[in-house]
């Protein structure tokens, strides 16, 4: 889905805003329920999508990746470690909030190798950039 923009017809409009904001419901609410790995395919077009227009799709599409990323660091982190050093800001700001989401995740959970990976990432991924 995208954000709607003005048109004539508001009536239409309304109903399409409508069944984004529904649909954004519905995989909120199923987020946690789909295996992580039903996601990992369909990443490059969920990163693609971390800036929506619509606030509610991206953060949708932002707690999906920052599962993802907790499930599978050593897999996910090189997909998504260019956001982390994207020359837009605001991309290079959901890309340091997924991997701090995901890293905080892992210690939680007591996962120090992959908490421990995804800090050094930040650092393999600026030496292999410069």
């Amino acid at each position: 889905f995208t954000s709607i923009p003005e048109s004539n017809n508001g009536e239409i409009a309304a109903v399409l805003s409508s069944h984004q904001d529904e649909a954004n419901a519905f995989m909120a609410s199923l987020i946690k329920l789909i295996p992580t790995h039903s996601f990992y395919t369909a990443l490059p077009q969920l990163i693609s999508r971390v800036l929506h227009q619509d606030q509610d799709t991206a953060t949708v599409v932002q707690a999906i990746l920052k599962r993802v990323l907790t499930k599978h660091p050593s897999h996910a982190m090189w997909e998504l470690a260019w956001l982390r050093h994207s020359a837009n800001s605001d991309r290079k700001q959901v890309g340091e909030e997924l991997f701090k989401g995901a890293q905080k995740n892992l210690h939680r959970m007591e996962n120090m190798k992959m908490h421990d990976l995804l800090v050094a990432s930040k650092g393999l991924f600026k030496f292999l950039i410069d």
